[in-house]
């Protein structure tokens, strides 16, 4: 496996030819970013401070570095040009694909989307060390690029999703998937709040005419629009998701809380008692009702896992993408 540690700056680790040409994807940003340019001059080890896992990332980035050389990941621009003049970000958007050693066809493939606020993408942090548990189960992972920082961004990222979700079906045969109905999604914070919303038949899967997932992995989700409305004067994450002028109607729409009913997707729910950034209660009450409504649902909930964890590596979540997928191989 290549070798990179903690000790390597994120700066070492992009510029390697391997890495260098999704370097930009790794953590995206549209547009400069200093703090995430000083970030990448530090050691991965730094990045311990803000709750993320220096040693999954290091891991993560090492097997995409072998990946490239054993000719196992693929990267794939989703929208055509036309689409993107009226939409720039949409030239960003993008899946890369990650094989294991063996294609199954009858798997169901699963599509990651990293956190981030709805202002980055957090890929090198959460979604890429979770596929590398993924691939090595035998899955094919895609990791979803999505829109961020833009008015509306959840709608447009929900439509990321889509776009997403029917490039892998316009290229199933290419992609050996002998059923592309047959899916996973699973997400991070912000990310997590996406496939949350995919997972709500008035916004999601229903909304835009496709299959239901048969599973959704939210990790440290946040679903109660309603309370983080009011969290602070900024109305908490909400912002980010919807613009400054959010309104209640888009709080109606998107408070995935109250669709929780049984048109919803098994979930595995994965969150942390100490995470200080989306209250856990979210996870909590996703749980609780899922169950009150007959759909299969598993919390798992770590004494100590802070926001960020990603695949879990050093937290008491450790594991969890193993058990989320012997619970979805039990559905």
């Amino acid at each position: 496996m290549a070798a990179f540690t903690i000790h390597n700056t994120m700066e070492e680790v992009l510029a390697d030819p391997r890495i260098k040409p999704y370097s930009r994807f790794m953590i995206y940003t549209p547009g400069a970013n200093p703090m995430q340019e000083e970030m990448n001059r530090q050691p991965i080890e730094s990045m311990r401070q803000i709750g993320w896992s220096p040693e999954a990332i290091a891991d993560g980035l090492s097997f995409l570095a072998d990946a490239v050389d054993t000719g196992k990941v693929e990267q794939y621009f989703i929208y055509e040009g036309d689409a993107c003049e009226d939409a720039p970000q949409k030239k960003n958007v993008n899946l890369m694909r990650l094989l294991p050693e063996t294609i199954d066809p009858e798997k169901p493939y699963i599509v990651l989307c990293a956190g981030g606020a709805y202002m980055s993408v957090c890929t090198a942090v959460e979604a890429l060390p979770t596929a590398v548990h993924m691939v090595k189960a035998g899955y094919q992972v895609f990791l979803l690029t999505y829109r961020v920082q833009e008015e509306q961004a959840v709608r447009k990222s929900l439509d990321d999703l889509h776009q997403a979700l029917r490039f892998i079906a316009a290229h199933q045969e290419q992609f050996m998937i002998a059923n592309a109905d047959l899916y996973a999604v699973g997400g991070f914070s912000a990310g997590a709040n996406l496939i949350s919303n995919w997972g709500s038949a008035l916004v999601g899967y229903k909304n835009y005419g496709f299959a239901k997932p048969k599973a959704l992995f939210p990790i440290y989700t946040f679903i109660d629009l309603k309370a983080e409305a009011g969290r602070d004067e900024y109305g908490g994450l909400i912002r980010p998701m919807f613009g400054p002028d959010f309104t209640q109607e888009d709080v109606e729409q998107f408070n995935v809380i109250e669709q929780l009913n049984t048109e919803y997707p098994p979930c595995y729910i994965v969150c942390g008692k100490d995470d200080t950034t989306v209250p856990p209660r979210n996870s909590e009450e996703m749980e609780a009702r899922l169950h009150a409504a007959g759909v299969p649902a598993v919390l798992e909930e770590g004494a100590h896992a802070p926001h960020g964890f990603g695949d879990g590596t050093g937290t008491d979540v450790e594991g969890w993408p193993e058990r989320a997928i012997r619970f979805m191989e039990s559905l």
